[in-house]
């Protein structure tokens, strides 16, 4: 049985919306937990209930962590602002060549960050008690 191609057509775009939005669902089913987030190499923000994967980046919103200093031992100097903002969530407002965090939700100090050309040249975390 020959079907003529035009009618093959018009059941194609919609076979095809409904397999990515089935996959889309997925992804945010997935991502909606914190096994699936971590699964995913993003960080899940607890407070906020919400996964932070590298597409934060893009979105120019990374959350605020909670505790930033847990994550300082995954920056380096010459890591991207990018990354560095990715573990440690967004700085305090006014982050230029410098940029701040609060260490955590007790009052344990600051951590700074100085950046050159996008780079990390320096960072200073307090010491974890």
């Amino acid at each position: 049985m020959n079907v003529p191609a035009s009618r093959r057509r018009r059941y194609l775009l919609p076979g095809l919306m409904s397999a990515t939005t089935v996959f889309g669902l997925a992804c945010w089913a997935i991502l909606a937990t914190e096994p699936g987030c971590l699964a995913a190499q993003g960080h899940w923000s607890s407070g906020a209930g919400k996964c932070h994967t590298r597409l934060c980046l893009l979105q120019g919103d990374c959350g605020e962590m909670a505790s930033p200093i847990v994550a300082c031992n995954k920056v380096q100097v010459g890591d991207s602002r990018g990354r560095v903002y990715f573990h440690l969530g967004n700085p305090l407002p006014g982050a230029g060549a410098e940029a701040e965090w609060p260490a955590g939700k007790a009052d344990n100090g600051m951590i700074r960050a100085r950046f050159e050309d996008d780079r990390l040249v320096s960072l200073a975390c307090p010491v974890t008690p």
